[in-house]
């Protein structure tokens, strides 16, 4: 090898070597980012109600559950729905209420059988923290986040002039009153009351329970039509009571010329006004009581301010204003 080869090769090798030394001292790529996994945001807790009525055997109360129901599938709530086996017991109802309590619901609809006697087991329903609010009936104590409910007294009022009406100022009537301690009872009881006051020529026959329930009201009836020849109307202070009544009335053959006014606007008794059988009922609208008291709560749990007193409209139905009931009625 020539003195002029050695040289040119070690020029080679020494730009080779200088070329792998200002490689080394670049500075390396930045890594791929890598996408950050987005946040997810968190789940809304999911509430269980439970919505508590008289019974189980008033249509009135399946209207009521069908409306709580319908607000609960709204707004992602789970509800329980409970009632006495037994209607109208405030034992069982009180029973209801406390397993409710060892459940640690989230809120509790509340139907109060009896209004004084069922406080003491809404204040242990306080003192767990669980928030109540009371629908369609009235108690006496306790802390509800609100009460949603028709006033009984302005509506039976208006039932009570419709019938004083009907029949001309003057007649025999029979009064079928509700379940003996219920607000509901008492506000359309006194009502009735209040209005016949006014018309000298209007006799009360008698004045008596039959619970809110049918059977009752036609054994009640039934009794009654032994007792008295003449009977110009009978007011009851629930369809069921009034529907019982019916019965007992057409199976005595008594019915025709008999008027008879209930108050809830149930499906039978639609069907009934419908045939001219019942004269007039008040739609409270059940459905919305439960379903606005739900609502309460929920506005309550999440800091909102709820009314203490959520009134809810009726209406009354007769001959008149029957067709606007037309789907619920089964002919």
């Amino acid at each position: 090898m020539t003195m002029r080869s050695a040289k040119l090769n070690m020029l080679i090798v020494a730009l080779v070597i200088l070329s792998l030394g200002l490689s080394a001292c670049k500075p390396a790529a930045p890594p791929t980012p890598v996408p950050a996994k987005p946040t997810e945001p968190p789940k809304a807790k999911r509430y269980t109600f439970a919505l508590v009525t008289k019974s189980l055997n008033n249509p009135f109360w399946d209207m009521m559950h069908e409306g709580a129901k319908k607000v609960a599938e709204e707004n992602n709530i789970d509800l329980i729905y409970l009632a006495p086996t037994k209607p109208y017991n405030l034992e069982e109802q009180t029973r209801l209420v406390e397993d409710l309590i060892e459940k640690k619901v989230d809120g509790i609809v509340l139907v109060p059988v009896d209004s004084a006697g069922i406080v003491p087991v809404i204040e242990r329903v306080n003192k767990a923290g669980i928030p109540i609010a009371l629908a369609n009936t009235n108690a006496t104590g306790g802390d509800v986040v609100t009460f949603s409910a028709i006033e009984n007294y302005e509506a039976m009022t208006l039932i009570a002039e419709y019938m004083v009406e009907k029949l001309g100022g003057k007649g025999k009537v029979i009064i079928l009153e509700g379940t003996p301690g219920s607000q509901t009872a008492i506000d359309r009881k006194r009502a009735l009351d209040d209005v016949l006051a006014k018309y000298p020529d209007i006799e009360v026959l008698a004045s008596q329970t039959a619970e809110f329930q049918r059977a009752k009201g036609m054994q009640v009836m039934e009794n009654l039509l032994q007792t008295y020849p003449e009977i110009d109307a009978v007011l009851a202070c629930n369809d069921e009571m009034a529907l019982g009544a019916i019965e007992a009335l057409e199976a005595a053959g008594r019915l025709e010329g008999t008027l008879v006014s209930g108050f809830d606007a149930n499906d039978d008794a639609l069907k009934a006004v419908y045939e001219g059988r019942m004269v007039v009922t008040c739609d409270q609208q059940p459905g919305k009581q439960a379903g606005d008291a739900m609502l309460a709560l929920i506005d309550y749990i999440n800091g909102k301010t709820v009314p203490k007193r959520i009134v809810t409209p009726g209406f009354l139905v007769d001959k008149d204003s029957i067709d606007r009931y037309l789907d619920r009625i089964s002919k």
